[in-house]
């Protein structure tokens, strides 16, 4: 057997699944937080459920040369920041209650909402909408929320107020598209998702939505019109979703492409639905959003274990990404925010010294100095997250 095989069949055997689990409680709302390692798949999964049912999964692939002691280290560093991040948001919804800043409760609520914290989210945009905001963003977070929690009433209102506001705006389409969907109401939703594709030539989601929508039309037996010549037309829409996604080339999509071949519209509606739902429940990093809360409401609370895991994430991102300019604008951010911490340690240690000898000259000007550079990277870390 040869040794690459050979190291690959130990790795396999040394390294056991492991899984830590946790619960984070919200306004009388239980989350449920578990983070797996999957040997087979060379990956850690973290994924948040609600009420038994999954919100969202997180993906990260590891290196499988490790140890099964790092392996499960990674496990518990994913594990810590998901819990970090969701914890420290929910803090900054506390502080923010008593606070009348729009930006700010827009910003927390879009930060909830790809936290899969459906609820805080649509508290946070509503009270957003109340204090003045007049952006389609805000209708469009609220709408997509309300479907999560099955309001799809509302989340269509959502949606036609957000369209008004920006009606060249191809995404809401794609929303109202999908609130439609979820009411069955499929002759609707085709029209919202062909407006979104002639907006964005390029817009795969709302292609594939398309199709979901047209072969939900023929199991539901509603608009006859829309079955006309369906097969050619969903062929030629899956290839073109492959075209703008290649990664959509998977098992699940193939089958869906041979039972379109066949007609059988129902089997095409189930993978294609399947390969939409995983689409949604794989969360985005969105980095960016929630260091903006986290430094600019916790920035005197965050530790710097928390920073440090901020930074492994960005440059794992980075990694993946490497011409990514947000993400590299991230860790300066970070680092700023850490300098700013030790600037602090500093300023403790002084008072300390001080403490201990009232009469320490030294230890008097250093305390001075590093007041006064405390307050200079206060305001530069305030005036990079304004």
């Amino acid at each position: 057997m040869a040794r690459g095989v050979c190291a690959r069949l130990d790795f396999y055997i040394k390294m056991e699944s492991y899984d830590l689990r946790s619960e984070i409680m919200a306004k009388g709302h239980k989350y449920y937080i578990q983070t797996n390692l999957v040997p087979s798949q060379k990956t850690v999964v973290t994924s948040v459920f609600h009420e038994g049912s999954l919100l969202s999964k997180q993906v990260d692939s590891f290196d499988p040369s490790i140890s099964a002691d790092a392996a499960r280290l990674l496990v518990r560093e994913y594990h810590e920041e998901k819990k970090s991040r969701i914890n420290s948001l929910l803090r900054i919804k506390e502080k923010l209650e008593d606070v009348d800043d729009a930006k700010s409760h827009l910003k927390l609520g879009e930060a909830l909402f790809h936290q899969s914290l459906y609820r805080e989210a649509m508290t946070e945009v509503v009270r957003a909408l109340k204090l003045g905001v007049e952006e389609s963003r805000a209708f469009s977070i609220l709408g997509n929320s309300l479907i999560a929690v099955g309001e799809s009433d509302k989340a269509i209102k959502a949606f036609r107020k957000g369209i008004e506001i920006s009606p060249q705006y191809p995404d809401l389409y794609n929303d109202l598209g999908c609130g439609f969907m979820s009411q069955k109401k499929c002759g609707d939703a085709v029209k919202a998702f062909e407006t979104a594709t002639e907006m964005n030539k390029y817009y795969h989601t709302a292609y594939l939505n398309l199709a979901i929508a047209l072969c939900l039309n023929v199991v539901e037996k509603q608009e006859f019109e829309l079955s006309r010549g369906l097969r050619g037309r969903l062929k030629g829409i899956l290839t073109k979703c492959l075209q703008l996604r290649p990664s959509l080339d998977t098992e699940d999509f193939r089958e869906a492409m041979r039972a379109v071949d066949s007609e059988r519209y129902d089997v095409a509606y189930e993978r294609l639905s399947a390969i939409k739902d995983v689409g949604e429940k794989i969360s985005k990093n969105h980095l960016s959003l929630d260091l903006y809360l986290i430094l600019k409401f916790g920035s005197d609370n965050i530790s710097e274990e928390e920073i440090d895991r901020y930074v492994e994430r960005a440059l794992r991102a980075l990694e993946s990404n490497p011409g990514y300019a947000d993400l590299q604008n991230d860790l300066g951010i970070l680092y700023t925010a850490k300098c700013k911490l030790y600037i602090d340690k500093a300023r403790d240690s002084f008072q300390k010294s001080l403490q201990i000898n009232r009469n320490f000259k030294r230890a008097e000007k250093n305390l001075r100095l590093t007041v006064n550079d405390g307050q200079g990277i206060h305001l530069l870390l305030k005036a990079l997250l304004d």
